[in-house]
């Protein structure tokens, strides 16, 4: 349950960061490509969390 928690936690927040970058900066607006970023972003990043997390409570 922790994993989908983090991964809908990451894909929101890159989500919603890209799309402010977007807006600010005169880029194209592309939700799709947004969406696929952060979805990509939130792919690495769970697995990533867990690992450096498993490293912390070793030590």
């Amino acid at each position: 349950m922790k994993v989908v928690l983090y991964f809908i936690y990451f894909f929101v927040a890159f989500f919603v960061v890209d799309s402010l970058i977007s807006l600010v900066f005169p880029i194209e607006f592309d939700v799709y490509t947004n969406l696929i970023t952060a979805f990509i972003f939130a792919v690495f990043m769970t697995p990533l969390l867990f690992v450096l997390k498993q490293d912390k409570n070793k030590k």
